[in-house]
């Protein structure tokens, strides 16, 4: 049968079409105004005529979209937090996003515009993405970080063996432990955690200051002052956020992990739980102390210091190594 045209010579407007189509067994099928297939397995489209049309869509611009999604998201949700608080409260709730953060999104959007543009989306790619971005439309702060770790997790198995990809995985996994996952695993564990690091710091005081006791989270001094270690003071609740900058960091500085890496994190950890400790140190010794390193300017300092001392080692640490020749 002859194609006709409707409308004379006009471009784009085609009249029926019948075509024969032959499938690898079996008889002739008849298909009326179907040339493409999608074959599921594959995530191509297939011509009736046998020829495979690939999806004119790069991975990497998928990867992409989600991350930017999931972003927004995570800031829509600190905006909405606060509907009808003042301009400045308002920057005030985006700058405590953290500078590891924003630090670690700049990395995940680098690395993935830095990759291989030559993979195109299999429809598989296309399914996860819509999947993923409709996790974050749950009227759930949980469901960000959830989509955020599926993705994450997406870029390190399924990466077609480019490095940025999954370096880029890697950090959206730990983007989410430092947000959500690791407070959800540390609540588990809270209790004896917290005991621990409370006997560490009682046991230094008794030995510099004489009269200082401490049972359970609690320490007491001689002269009636005392504190009650919570999670949210205690050294292992900031070891997320600096294995979150170890591994932004490192990921941007070289892709190819090796063993010296892991010593670095280990070394970074190290200096959060002593910085922590002598913070809470600081905080038991009296009640002008600790009005100073919880609530004053101690606390901004403490946070400044802390940062720029986790930044510092693991740019460090990240160095590659000098080739003697």
């Amino acid at each position: 049968m002859k194609s006709r045209r409707c409308g004379g010579h006009r471009r784009g407007v085609v009249g029926l079409v019948r075509k024969v189509c032959r499938p690898r067994c079996g008889p002739s099928v008849s298909a009326i105004g179907v040339n493409q297939l999608v074959d599921l397995s594959t995530g191509t489209l297939t011509s009736t005529e046998g020829t495979r049309v690939a999806l004119d869509l790069r991975r990497r611009d998928v990867f992409n979209w989600v991350c930017a999604i999931i972003f927004l998201n995570q800031l829509f949700s600190v905006v909405k937090a606060a509907p009808s608080a003042a301009p400045e409260q308002l920057l005030s709730d985006l700058a405590a996003v953290g500078a590891f953060q924003l630090l670690a999104w700049y990395a995940i959007f680098r690395l993935v515009a830095s990759s291989d543009s030559a993979p195109i989306a299999q429809l598989r790619d296309l399914l996860i993405a819509v999947a993923l971005c409709c996790l974050v439309f749950v009227p759930s702060t949980r469901m960000i970080w959830t989509a955020t770790l599926g993705a994450g997790i997406y870029a390190w198995l399924a990466n077609g063996g480019d490095p940025k990809v999954r370096a880029a995985g890697l950090i959206l996994v730990a983007l989410s432990v430092q947000e959500c996952w690791g407070r959800i695993v540390f609540k588990l564990f809270a209790l004896p955690l917290l005991r621990a690091e409370t006997a560490v710091v009682g046991t230094i005081l008794q030995a510099i200051r004489p009269g200082t006791v401490w049972e359970g989270n609690v320490i007491s001094g001689s002269s009636g002052h005392g504190i009650v270690v919570y999670d949210l003071c205690s050294s292992f609740h900031n070891l997320s956020l600096a294995a979150l900058c170890w591994v932004t960091v490192r990921s941007l500085q070289d892709q190819r992990w090796q063993a010296r890496d892991f010593v670095t994190g280990g070394v970074v950890g190290m200096t959060m739980v002593l910085l922590n400790i002598t913070r809470l140190c600081l905080m038991a010794w009296n009640g002008d102390l600790y009005q100073y390193w919880h609530d004053g300017a101690g606390a901004q300092i403490f946070a400044v210091g802390a940062s720029t001392a986790v930044l510092l080692i693991s740019l460090c640490g990240s160095k590659p190594e000098r080739r003697v020749t």
